[in-house]
Order: structure tokens, then sequence, then C-alpha cells
């Protein structure tokens, strides 16, 4: 695409490589440490690497923001090219990549950088980045992003109970209470990047149609997507549906779960991830 102004991510977005390349969209990854070990996520580690280790690791792993050097070299590598930028990350109060973003920008005279706090995580800053480089100038992708960051949802199903344990959000006895009942959890990434609990249902089954009864309750919806975390049968099996169901929607895209929303999700997660209009 020949357009006036870059647009920039990082690896948080889930971006599929489709729209990567497509929307020439610039993905700036972090860094996923298993103990001493750091790995440019999407980089020196796949998706599929990523889950394999993270089912027989003991410990999560942690998450690092891309460096304010690393950010500004992007932004001046940029700036030859074109007049400005929109730069749009996963939310602040789930990361310092937006911070490190601004402090990047800063340091590169004469070039115009918008960053974006998306109060988000996965698919939802996809889309941001879809609508940001469909836009005709850069005040109109600043302008159409800012208006859907308040709309962007992500609807996830656990299929585990473990990975909420071990980062320290579920006690071990509710772990193992809930393991002993199969319950998977239904939580909601809404505002202000909120987590809230939606539902625990018995059964992976029951879990995928509450997943999608509560999606219902949420129409009418802009942008909508399918995720996964190694389950991709079952996402394209919920996508096909909720194209029956919701025919006015363009093809509903399929994305893999990444590194920051998997560590706490955990293997076999599934999620809806939409724009609310």
């Amino acid at each position: 695409m020949t357009r006036s102004f870059a647009v920039v991510t990082d690896s948080t977005a889930d971006l599929p490589d489709e729209w990567r390349d497509r929307y020439d969209i610039e993905v700036v990854p972090l860094k996923v440490i298993f103990g001493k070990e750091t790995f440019r996520d999407r980089v020196d580690m796949t998706d599929e690497e990523f889950f394999r280790r993270l089912a027989v690791s003991n410990t999560l792993p942690t998450t690092s923001a891309p460096s304010p050097g690393e950010f500004a070299e992007v932004y001046r590598r940029l700036s030859k090219d074109h007049e400005g930028c929109i730069s749009i990350h996963i939310g602040a109060k789930l990361s310092a990549t937006a911070e490190s973003a601004r402090i990047g920008a800063a340091s590169v005279e004469g070039f115009e950088v918008n960053v974006i706090d998306s109060q988000t995580v996965s698919m939802p800053i996809a889309f941001l980045c879809r609508i940001a480089a469909e836009s005709g100038t850069l005040q109109q992708a600043v302008a159409a992003v800012e208006q859907r960051v308040p709309k962007c949802r992500v609807l996830a199903l656990l299929d585990s109970l473990r990975y909420l344990e071990m980062g320290g959000r579920l006690s071990r006895a509710g772990a193992m209470i809930g393991t002993m009942l199969d319950l998977k959890p239904l939580l909601l990434v809404a505002e202000e990047a909120q987590i809230k609990p939606v539902d625990r249902v018995r059964t992976r089954s029951r879990a995928i149609s509450r997943m999608i009864e509560f999606f219902r309750s949420e129409q009418p919806v802009e942008y909508v997507g399918v995720m996964h975390a190694e389950a991709k049968e079952e996402a394209e099996r919920i996508a096909a549906d909720l194209q029956k169901e919701f025919p006015d929607q363009q093809q509903i895209p399929l994305g893999q779960i990444g590194s920051v929303l998997g560590t706490h999700a955990g293997p076999k997660a599934l999620g809806i991830v939409y724009i609310k209009k």
C-alpha cells in the first residue's frame, strides 16, 4: 500500500501475517523470558514453540516491552519514506510498551508519531491497525482509531485454571476444585483493560456455547474475529457458525493467540474478539 503515513504496532496485536503484508504494518516485537533465556516474540520463538514450552514449564514466563531505543530506530527508518506515523499498542495497564513508544518517539525530531494506548490486547489491536491503514490521512487514522478504542473487547475461554493459579490470580485450592469439576472460565477484557469474569461452565462444549451466547448479547458489533491457542479446528468451526449467524459480517478472520495473552490463558484457549458499534 502507498500511504503518506506509517502504521506501527507490537507483537501483542496478534496481527495475521496476511494483514501485515497487505496493509504494510510494522510490528515491533516484545521479549518473552523463560528463566534466563530471552526471545523476541514471533522472531526468535514462534507461537507453536511458545505453547509447547509453556505446557511443560513449572513457572510462567514473563514479557518485557521493547526499549525506547528500539522504537526510535523504527521511527527513524520510517521517517525516510513517510510524513508521520500512528503507533498502536497493548493497553498501558498491561504493559509498558506504549510508554516506551512515546519516549522513543520524543527522540525523533521532525517526524510526527501518534502513540495510541489501545486499552486492550490481542486481535482488537490488529483491527485498529487495519482501520488506520485504510484511512486516507494520518489525522483521519488517529480519529478513527481513538473513536473505537473504548469499544474493543476480548472474550476468552480458558481450557484450564492452571495458568491463572501459576500467575497468582487464583488460589491453589480454587484451581484444584475447578479442575475436579472441569470448570472452564470465561473472561472478558473490556474498557481500560479491565478483566471481568463472565461465567465458569462445566465442560468445554458447554463453555463454547456459552461464549457464543454471550457474544450474541453484545450485538451489534462492527468487527469480529476468532482466536485460538493451538485449537485451530475448534476456532474454524466457531468462525463458520458465526458467519452463518451474522451473514452481514465480512469474512471472519482467524488469529493465533500469542505469548502475552497466552501466558495467562494457556494452551487450547479460545476467544471471540470484536469491536462494538
